[in-house]
């Protein structure tokens, strides 16, 4: 949406306003030499400095930010929240402070509260860099506090936003994460305020989670005044004045104790209409009257503000609390670690390995760099000429890195070869029954920025590695915490669990998970989430993706619970859906995740060489037909298939029938038909494995049967001794997507990321119910 374009074309169909916009141009301002505040005077800002928000007067009137109740010619632009689905309506506020100015209500009826609804505003400044947002609170300028809502505008006027370069350099830091998105102390400005700083939407919503709680528990309200305003009956009182800043979010939080200054409701010569809201705090004073505007001073104006916010002494105080909340809640829980947990990746096996120290490390002992060779001999590992039940290489530096050969990647996938690859972080050399098992143990995030950099390739945009850093570290951690719990089962147990076969009813049922890594956390391979090592780590972006989501991951709690707990999310995710996601009970486990419900995709159907290659690396690339694609095969072929992987001969394959198919299309039981019998089959992946010679790209896919009077040219088996060969049936598999479909797609993502969408919104589409939560 082009908010330049949206603003004019309502003006032009909307002349009482723009004349009020014309008029603003004309209005008088005056700016105070001893404390920088301006006062404008602006007597359309009568009907809302006036407006009565009392119970009674606003029972009487219609909401005026319903769609029912607005003017016809009043235009509105729909706009979502990424993290609550709310529904948001974009609208030129038709009594303007600012050249241009928007009031943007939830198109729901409900009172003005920002508690669970501050995520918007974040977006918004995300959304529009160019204008300044603001809320006012029930009880702090808001004319309508039976109807949510924010608004924004051309704020480079305001003095808080003029004088920020300075203002910001005398911050107190209160609060701070890791990758420096922060809460801060404002004292050096007319009012006290917080000030959070975050490039992170979920850092920007904890930080002011801390401090909406805080203010909750503190009294704000004034006593013994005329005219006290109690905070109980809303939220605590505030205003919020946000805007961008290159890539952060920058949100000021001025804390209230009074609605409305004495001299509101004075009489006389006393009396001054003055209603400050988020734009008066910020150093923007509106007098509707004259009057007013000619007598008000620099102290007058400066006493009207500091009458209605909190003082240093209570901000300081408030500052304290949070500081002495946050000590609180990690000694409590334990859990709040700064550093991130560790992960062992198996690498590979074999009977013998070569690699390099590229650095120096330590093994027992002593420190060893350089090529090296370990074999294992009568259950041992030998290397250096002594035997080893286990050798740990420790590096002796963080940028310590070493070399394994012969690494196979794309094990049983068609792309499948050999190459060299480095890692950094803690070698581990283990027996797995006949052969050297290579362990490599570094922490979470090290291990990400090589993920990432193997699924994606160098040129991938950093919204689409923003989301994958936090998908990837979500499974690794949900498998990690699963492996705990499921500690105690026997691998035999793990195995007739994740496998069943029926052979009276000749039905395989057949998932593939993690059964079968008992030694260390994930694979290196396809298997799990590709790992190879710093290989592959070519773009900048990767480990700022990385630090930009530090901790992230995605939870989700079971609803209708009395104490949900919630867990982390098994983050699964795919090449390329074909137009439609998956569900995870289709694919593995008989168990339904709420968060991995089935969504049209409209995004994967691209044709886009460049962005392609944001999801492809050199070898993926070798696939080209992904979306759509045809295979033909033949009945010869998959008898043989059915021999040589299942050991079953059902003679002449003279059907295929898909019998249940999951969400998206994709068969997840299919009953293959001979002349000896018949035989069913599934999940997805087994499908995919016993109709090819590695894998179908999925199994997606609709069968058409041709029976061919001649022998295929490319059957691999032809019958022997045959002068006249019987008809051949071939099968033609019309399919659609590349990998299991369930969760992200890949490509998909690289689309909705390219198109403007942030991360988050990313996330928020292809993982519905989830939520984005930092745990460390």
């Amino acid at each position: 949406m082009e908010i330049n374009e949206f603003f004019n074309g309502q003006l032009a169909q909307w002349p009482e306003v723009r004349q009020r916009y014309d008029d603003l141009a004309k209005v008088q301002t005056k700016t105070f030499v001893e404390n920088g505040l301006r006062v404008q005077w602006n007597p359309a800002r009568m009907v809302s400095t006036g407006a009565k928000i009392d119970a009674k007067s606003l029972e009487k009137r219609p909401c005026f930010l319903c769609a029912a109740n607005r003017p016809s010619n009043q235009f509105s632009e729909l706009m979502e929240d990424a993290v609550s689905g709310e529904q948001y309506e974009l609208l030129v506020n038709p009594f303007p402070i600012l050249p241009m100015h928007f009031t943007i209500p939830s198109k729901s009826h409900q009172p003005q509260r920002i508690a669970g609804h501050y995520p918007m505003v974040h977006q918004l400044t995300a959304k529009f860099p160019d204008l300044t947002i603001f809320y006012n609170g029930p009880r702090c300028g808001a004319s309508a506090p039976d109807h949510l809502h924010l608004q924004a505008g051309t704020g480079d006027s305001l003095p808080l936003r003029q004088h920020w370069t300075r203002l910001q350099e005398r911050l107190k830091t209160i609060f701070a994460f890791d990758d420096g998105d922060s809460m801060a102390l404002l004292t050096d400005f007319s009012v006290p305020a917080f000030v959070l700083r975050s490039k992170n939407a979920e850092n920007d919503r904890r930080l002011f989670e801390k401090l909406y709680h805080r203010l909750e528990t503190t009294q704000l309200s004034t006593p013994n005044t005329q005219h006290p305003t109690p905070n109980t009956l809303d939220e605590p009182m505030m205003n919020i004045v946000a805007w961008r800043e290159g890539d952060t979010s920058v949100s000021v939080v001025f804390p209230r104790r009074k609605h409305r200054p004495d001299c509101y409701f004075a009489e006389g010569d006393d009396q001054m209409l003055v209603s400050p809201g988020a734009l008066d705090v910020a150093g923007l004073i509106i007098t509707p009257l004259q009057h007013d505007f000619e007598r008000i001073t620099a102290e007058k104006a400066e006493k009207i503000l500091q009458e209605c916010a909190i003082d240093e002494v209570l901000a300081q105080e408030i500052a304290e609390k949070i500081v002495l909340d946050n000590v609180s809640a990690e000694k409590r829980d334990g859990k709040a670690q700064k550093s991130p947990p560790t992960v062992t990746v198996g690498i590979v096996s074999a009977q013998e390995i070569h690699f390099s120290l590229n650095e120096p490390y330590s093994v027992d002992g002593i420190e060893v760099e350089g090529a090296q060779t370990a074999t294992i001999e009568n259950g041992a590992i030998v290397w250096n000429e002594k035997r080893y039940n286990q050798l740990i290489f420790k590096p002796l530096s963080d940028e310590a890195s070493f070399t394994i050969e012969d690494v196979t990647i794309g094990v049983d996938f068609h792309w499948n070869r050999k190459e060299n690859q480095t890692f950094r972080g803690m070698l581990r050399l283990t027996i797995d029954d006949d052969k050297i098992l290579v362990i490599n143990e570094l922490s979470v995030e090290q291990y990400l920025e090589s993920v990432i950099s193997s699924e994606m390739s160098a040129t991938s945009s950093l919204e689409l590695l923003n989301a994958h850093a936090v998908i990837s570290r979500s499974w690794l951690l949900a498998q990690i915490e699963g492996k705990k719990r499921n500690s105690e089962v026997e691998n035999s147990e793990k195995s007739i669990q994740n496998s069943t076969f029926n052979i009276q009813n000749s039905t395989l049922i057949r998932w593939y998970d993690r059964e079968d890594h008992a030694l260390f956390d994930v694979c290196a391979d396809d298997h799990c989430q590709r790992y190879q090592g710093i290989t592959r780590i070519t773009n900048p972006l990767v480990a700022e993706a990385v630090r930009a989501t530090r901790g992230q991951v995605l939870t989700f709690s079971t609803p209708n619970t009395q104490h949900p707990t919630p867990t982390i999310c098994d983050t699964r995710f795919s090449k390329c859906c074909g137009g439609r996601t998956e569900e995870f009970q289709y694919c593995w486990e008989d168990v339904v995740k709420p968060y991995l419900t089935s969504v049209e995709c409209p995004y994967c159907h691209t044709q886009d060489a460049a962005l392609i290659r944001q999801v492809l690396n050199d070898y993926d690339q070798e696939t080209p037909d992904f979306y759509e694609w045809t295979e033909v095969i033949s009945s010869e072929q998959i008898a043989e298939w059915l021999r040589s992987k299942h050991h079953i001969d059902l003679g002449n394959i003279t059907d295929l029938i898909p019998l249940e198919r999951g969400k998206s299309g994709r068969i997840w039981k299919l009953e293959i038909v001979g002349t000896k019998g018949s035989f069913t089959i599934g999940k997805e992946l087994e499908i995919r494995r016993t109709l090819s010679d590695t894998h179908l790209k999925s199994s997606w896919f609709e069968v058409e049967k041709v029976e061919n009077h001649h022998p295929s040219p490319n059957t691999h088996h032809p019958t022997p001794n045959t002068q006249h060969p019987s008809p051949t049936t071939q099968f033609i598999l019309k399919g659609k997507g590349w990998g299991h479909g369930v969760g992200l797609c890949q490509i998909g993502a690289a689309v909705m990321g390219e198109n403007g969408k942030k991360y988050d919104e990313i996330l928020k589409y292809y993982y519905n119910y989830a939520k984005l939560t930092t745990i460390y």
